[in-house]
């Protein structure tokens, strides 16, 4: 009779590594949705905003809450997320709501554009990513 433990050990070894593979996969997965919900949320928010502006003022144009289009789709994104966002992942969510950054660079508007909401007091920086900032009273 043949010892068929080796055979068995390997096969072992083979299942760990498509189960590793598997849980890789699905966690990428899980990071686009993850994505792709952030800029639905935030196309939704957009929307939002722009129904109750038109039945409200009969002019259909969004009210202004003073701030940038860019401020407020990265402050729906940040409300939205459930985690502080890094440059790229608002680049994507940015792309996913179809955000019109014209001619100029997403990275850098955004970048910029994060900066100067750091220095307005509204968002801060943490370890590479990027959250509101978290209000003390």
């Amino acid at each position: 009779m043949r010892d068929i433990r080796s055979d068995l050990r390997e096969r072992l070894g083979s299942i760990e590594q498509d189960r590793e593979r598997l849980k890789a996969s699905i966690q990428r997965q899980l990071e686009e949705l993850d994505q792709m919900e952030i800029g639905v949320k935030a196309l939704l928010d957009q929307e939002e905003r722009r129904f109750a502006a038109s039945n409200g003022s009969g002019n259909g144009h969004a009210a202004d809450d003073g701030t940038t289009p860019l401020a407020r789709l990265i402050i729906s994104l940040l409300k939205n997320s459930p985690r502080p966002l890094t440059v790229d992942e608002f680049k994507t969510a940015a792309a996913t709501a179809r955000f019109d950054f014209g001619e100029k660079s997403p990275g850098r508007v955004i970048h910029w554009g994060l900066v100067g909401m750091q220095q307005g007091g509204i968002v801060e920086k943490k370890g590479g990513r990027w959250q509101l900032k978290e209000v003390t009273q």
